[in-house]
């Protein structure tokens, strides 16, 4: 069986979270733990024993090709050193492991942005398609991000640089 403190845990230590989207979270993480993939897949990235984050990602029930990513929690010392990169990276390869093109959402807010590391969902290729200011409360915004994926489209990326 998963232990899932240490999730939790690690949701906690990121500050951005509020009480009541923690145990959202928990829920979540215990839907996984009984039967991983139907709905929640988690995914998480390591740095020897510690857990340097983890995401939690859902098939959208009513299309055949969305997700979205639940929660994307980031140990605080690992902010801005790869780990949000990798496991968006890993979340990608995940959803093309059996999708051939796939829609990947993820709903967040400023202080959820900033404690993964602002900016690095525009770095990864997510548009912004939804934004309502002071949303959770006066300086914490909503924001809704978007990425269309498609298998093999880094490897013909790379295939057409070569080329040059």
């Amino acid at each position: 069986m998963i232990d899932l403190s240490e999730y939790e845990s690690l949701a906690r230590e990121t500050g951005a979270f509020k009480d009541i989207e923690l145990e959202i979270l928990k829920e979540s993480l215990l839907a996984w733990q009984r039967r991983p993939g139907a709905p929640y897949s988690s995914l998480e990235l390591r740095d020897g024993k510690i857990l340097a984050g983890f995401a939690v990602l859902c098939r959208e029930g009513s299309t055949d090709h969305t997700f979205d990513l639940q929660a994307l929690c980031i140990e605080p010392s690992y902010v801005d050193k790869g780990v949000t990169a990798g496991l968006l990276g890993m979340v990608e390869d995940e959803i093309l492991s059996t999708e051939s093109s796939a829609i990947l959402r993820f709903e967040t807010s400023k202080r959820k942005e900033a404690a993964m590391g602002s900016g690095i969902l525009a770095e990864r290729g997510f548009a912004l398609i939804g934004h309502i200011p002071d949303f959770y409360a006066t300086g914490d915004d909503y924001y809704m991000y978007a990425k269309h994926l498609r298998r093999g489209s880094a490897e013909e990326g790379a295939e057409t640089e070569e080329g040059r």
